[in-house]
This record gives C-alpha cells, sequence and structure tokens, in this order.
C-alpha cells in the first residue's frame, strides 16, 4: 500500500545510491540523476527519509521550579 503523499522523488527511491553531492544520485536505470529526479521504476526506501525533527517546548516562568 502505497501512500499518496509521499514524494517520488529519486532521493527516497531505494534503487537509486547518493554520490558525493547530496544533490546527485547514481541510478542503475538512469544513470547519474539529479535527487528530485522522478521516474517510474520509483520504489519507496523509508530509511532514506529523514524525520521532521519536534519543535522544543520553551518552559514558562510558572513551570520552571528552583
Amino acid at each position: 500500500m502505497e501512500d499518496d503523499r509521499i514524494e517520488k522523488y529519486c532521493k527516497y527511491c531505494e534503487e537509486a545510491k547518493t554520490l558525493s553531492d547530496p544533490d546527485t544520485m547514481l541510478c542503475p536505470f538512469r544513470g547519474v540523476i539529479s535527487a528530485s529526479y522522478v521516474c517510474g521504476k520509483f520504489k519507496y526506501d523509508p530509511l532514506k527519509r529523514e524525520p521532521k525533527r519536534p519543535k522544543a517546548k520553551i518552559p514558562s516562568e510558572e513551570e520552571i521550579e528552583f
């Protein structure tokens, strides 16, 4: 089951490998490509996605105990 909200960029494809430049990928089907390239052979790899960091909660003066 594939999520339609997933950005189908090659940087998230399990077939593409990162080169020395993070904006350039090596695809076994297309060769050297941009990380934002999209092709029909896309296979999502969840391990290539970095999760968003949670926003830090700044405590109010009442919440701080001394």
